[in-house]
């Protein structure tokens, strides 16, 4: 009797570890960030004084040809069509658009921005880089 109980404490102190082992090993991977190629997107938005300044991350590794990926970026915020944000244009139309575009999410407080965009949407596709 006595050896049968010593075996079902062994038993219960296994699954036990395990049990915690998995939740540790579950939060690790939730706090991990996701590196998964796609579409860029907005993740902070913000007008003052008629001026919107968006920080976009690239969601890539590399930004390849930098005059493609701001037409993208650009057309992505004429149609509205990022993700994450959805533009109200019905009370003002900035004057100017501030991007900020990171590679990752992870990126924007470790690092500079590598790409930096200033667009004009009354002026048309004029398109500067700090």
């Amino acid at each position: 009797m006595e050896k049968k109980r010593k075996i079902r404490r062994k038993w219960k102190m296994v699954v036990a570890i395990v049990l915690v082992l998995a939740v540790m090993i579950g939060i690790g991977l939730e706090g991990e960030e996701r590196r998964v190629e796609g579409e860029p997107d907005v993740i902070s938005s913000m007008i003052v004084n008629n001026e919107q300044y968006l920080t976009v991350v690239a969601n890539r590794n590399e930004i390849e040809n930098e005059e493609e990926f701001k037409k993208l970026l650009i057309r992505m915020y004429e149609e509205n069509s990022f993700h994450s944000v959805k533009f109200s244009r019905d009370l003002i139309v900035p004057e100017k658009v501030y991007m900020k575009v990171y590679r990752w999410r992870g990126d924007v407080k470790k690092e500079e921005p590598p790409l930096r965009i200033i667009y004009c949407p009354c002026e048309g596709l004029n398109v500067w880089e700090d």
